[in-house]
């Protein structure tokens, strides 16, 4: 790992592994930026909704597949592709 954080810090570099690598393309659907950008609001709305870093990530209780998955429901599925026409 890199020096030491500290709040005062405006840019960062750290190696990532391939597995954190992957969630990053993930997030934002090949771009490495904005799936750091989409990682950063996730874990800011999880925040305001009660979650802390001490917490199991159980807690947050998410019931749904991603949209391209197989076990997705359909209603979610049409809702987000009906919220991304209005983009």
């Amino acid at each position: 790992m890199g020096r030491p954080s500290n709040p005062q810090t405006r840019y960062f570099q750290r190696t990532l592994s391939d597995p954190q690598r992957m969630v990053l393309l993930a997030a934002g659907k090949g771009n490495l930026c904005r799936g750091f950008e989409n990682v950063l609001d996730l874990y800011s709305e999880a925040h305001n909704k009660g979650f802390r870093p001490d917490m199991p990530l159980s807690i947050l209780n998410i019931g749904f597949g991603t949209i391209d998955s197989p076990n997705a429901d359909e209603s979610l599925r049409d809702k987000v592709r009906e919220d991304r026409g209005n983009e």
